[in-house]
């Protein structure tokens, strides 16, 4: 199993918009004003990066967004299983789902499966992407 990959230059740190400290591991969105991050609230939101931290409003919101970097991210395996190698992105709220459909917005590859709601799983990081 790999293992997170946590280096200099992995991250960038943003402000929190709102409460994130229920979504550590959660896909976040770059917000309407510079420099703040929220949890996405639409599957079609474009996921830029995870959240390693728990932060509060008005907080430091540390995110992983280096493509090829490992992060653990909480997914809702719950609908379309995620099997290993598909592509990830994130759902209304901001867990991993399979992202499989012309247009839809992605940002990694599994390297766990999942068809459970909550399962901390890890996922390949490759950037905003969109399917073809």
């Amino acid at each position: 199993m790999a293992t997170q990959q946590l280096v200099a230059g992995n991250g960038v740190s943003f402000v929190a918009e709102n409460d994130l400290s229920a979504k550590q591991y959660h896909y976040v969105e770059l917000s309407a004003t510079r420099g703040l991050v929220d949890a996405p609230d639409n599957a079609a939101d474009v996921p830029i990066g995870v959240l390693q931290n728990d932060p509060s409003a008005g907080e430091a919101a540390e995110v992983i967004t280096l493509a090829g970097a490992i992060a653990k991210v909480v997914s809702d395996g719950s609908g379309a299983a995620i099997a290993i190698g598909d592509t990830v992105g994130t759902n209304n709220a901001g867990k991993a789902v399979k992202k499989s459909v012309s247009g839809d917005w992605y940002n990694g590859i599994a390297l766990d499966a999942s068809s459970a709601d909550g399962k901390v799983i890890e996922v390949l990081l490759t950037g905003p992407q969109q399917r073809a």
